[in-house]
């Protein structure tokens, strides 16, 4: 029979207490890469795993009823990992691609596939795998001013 004693327990908490302070940002269920889906309207939803349905909407799910969410309705997708370069402030009028290393390039951005957190994207005729992008951020038209 197993034999529970205080060394035993004192080791089992510590392994627990060391596991909880130095955790690191681990991937969601299957191992793909968990995503922020940033709204317009200011609200942010989590992928896990960030997917591209049939009609072009962005899921956030493995489920097949999942409905999706429209390009127009994202404000910005981020990547939920550790030391992203910081968020460009601002409005663009060109879709903004920024890579982990900070890296930037505008373009319009066409999603070829994503699916299970991993895809492909194409920008200025290059072809991008989101792997090494910390954000894509979605042009919104900027109003003039009638002065």
């Amino acid at each position: 029979m197993f034999l529970i004693t205080k060394q035993r327990i004192l080791l089992f908490s510590f392994a627990i207490i060391y596991m909880g302070l130095f955790q690191s940002n681990v991937s969601a269920q299957g191992g793909w890469r968990q995503w922020d889906i940033h709204l317009v309207d200011g609200s942010r939803v989590q992928a896990s795993p960030l997917q591209l349905s049939k009609d072009g909407r962005f899921t956030r799910s493995m489920s097949d009823k999942e409905v999706g969410i429209e390009r127009s309705k994202i404000s910005y997708i981020a990547a939920v990992t550790n030391n992203l370069p910081p968020l460009p402030k601002g409005k663009f009028k060109k879709d903004l691609i920024v890579m982990l290393d900070g890296g930037r390039s505008l373009g319009a951005v066409t999603v070829r596939e994503i699916r299970f957190s991993e895809g492909i994207i194409l920008q200025n005729g290059k072809e991008l795998t989101l792997e090494n992008v910390a954000y894509i951020i979605f042009a919104r038209s900027i109003k003039k001013s009638g002065r």
